[in-house]
């Protein structure tokens, strides 16, 4: 079976990164690519309590971690029939000790799945099984240790070990597609942010392993900083990947996403191009839809909460400019979040849709040069960073001061007439 339509070019999961919402901005700017969900665990899908799983998604992979082959089987099972997902990835390359070093060996999962050879072949087939036409992947890294000096040789961080892994996965279940992050996983004794960083990249060994099993297809991850770079990987050795994967350089600068059905899947660009502005718009509209969801009665504290999950999705579409992300979230939790969702009881008087408010907020600190700029060839440096935009900032601060001194100067109206 031939890879998942988008798999050319997938945007990598990240825990409380790619969430619902996230992928939603992400859809705007690219329907071609193939988005990936949050990593849950089995029991949180089978029980239905899973927030990042959502229904109607396309070209989207639902990533599910654990190592109980009964569990996985039926979260596979209720990904395909309730949720419609057409593929669902076993995550066997988290490195984080909260997922693959726990006190009960059955328990750990993650990375930890490359060790138990057996127990992962028996989950993927199990997985495999349940299913009827949705595809199962494995993403896994090339290989664990336990060293995190990378001195010394362990068996399990070699190109024999992750032979063997894929071995015995695709004897046992048929599973033809692997996600492989081309660095090994050092559990214990480094941060989930220091395995990405320190075990150095193995580009080679995955186009190896693309000749070891010819009949599947490989996808890389790990290190592909820009499109160009992915494109150059896609065709390296006559195109022999399936596709490539990208993460963090998304969620720093997602502008970049704009580029990616012209860049790696040669669609002409959209006429009119994607803006920020545009983008604002949309997901001003998304929100409201979010929030109509809730219904008119929700609590404050849901109300806040959700508040806070719609913006750090978005969060990041300033960077490149002269505001800058970090700057940007700043304000946001001055003048759009605490301004309008934090108060309880709620104001009465503050009835308006978030479509509004966060276009307001983003309009009033972001230069209109950027909110306008065409989101073509979008520069991966973000190099039109500059200081704050102050005056912006001034704008907002001084209406916040007027309005304070107009509730001021009201009260001792108030109280002179008393």
């Amino acid at each position: 079976m031939p890879a998942s339509p988008g798999s050319t070019l997938a945007v990598a999961p990240g825990l409380d990164v790619t969430t619902p919402h996230h992928r939603a901005l992400a859809r705007a700017m690219t329907t071609r690519a193939r988005l990936w969900t949050e990593m849950a665990h089995h029991d949180c899908v089978t029980r239905m309590c899973s927030s990042t799983m959502t229904r109607s998604e396309t070209h989207v992979t639902a990533q599910v971690g654990g190592s109980r082959p009964s569990g996985l089987a039926r979260a596979a099972e209720i990904l395909e029939s309730e949720y419609g997902y057409d593929e669902v990835n076993l995550n066997c390359g988290c490195p984080s000790e909260r997922v693959c070093r726990k006190d009960d060996e059955t328990s750990s999962f993650g990375a930890a799945m490359m060790i138990d050879v057996e127990n992962t072949a028996e989950c993927v087939r199990r997985m495999v099984e349940a299913v009827d036409a949705t595809k199962i992947t494995v993403k896994h890294r090339l290989g664990v240790r336990f060293d995190k000096t990378m001195t010394v040789k362990e068996e399990t961080d070699s190109y024999e070990h992750v032979v063997k892994f894929i071995e015995a996965i695709k004897d046992a279940a048929g599973v033809d597609h692997f996600i492989v992050h081309a660095r090994s996983a050092v559990m214990g004794g480094l941060s989930p942010d220091a395995n990405r960083k320190i075990p150095p990249l193995r580009y080679d060994e995955v186009f190896a392993l693309c000749d070891e099993f010819s009949k599947c297809d490989f996808t890389l991850n790990g290190g592909v900083e820009t499109l160009e770079q992915a494109k150059g990987l896609l065709e390296r050795e006559d195109g022999k990947l399936a596709g490539v994967m990208m993460g963090r350089a998304f969620y720093k600068h997602p502008c970049m996403l704009a580029d990616i059905d012209r860049v790696i899947f040669g669609e002409p660009t959209a006429d009119p191009p994607p803006t920020r502005r545009s983008l604002v718009k949309m997901y001003g509209d998304y929100g409201d839809s979010v929030f109509a969801g809730l219904g008119s009665d929700v609590h404050y504290k849901v109300r806040k909460s959700m508040a806070r999950r719609l913006f750090k999705a978005v969060s990041a579409i300033s960077y490149g400019t002269s505001t800058g992300s970090r700057a940007f979230h700043r304000e946001a939790d001055n003048h759009l979040l605490k301004r309008h969702y934090d108060d309880y009881p709620a104001n009465p008087e503050d009835d308006r849709p978030w479509s509004v408010n966060f276009r307001e907020f983003v309009e009033g600190i972001i230069d209109e040069e950027y909110l306008d700029d065409p989101l073509v060839n979008v520069n991966p440096e973000g190099d039109n960073t500059r200081p704050l935009a102050r005056k912006f900032v001034r704008a907002l601060k001084l209406k916040d001061a007027n309005e304070k001194l107009k509730d001021s100067n009201a009260e001792t109206a108030i109280r002179d007439g008393e």
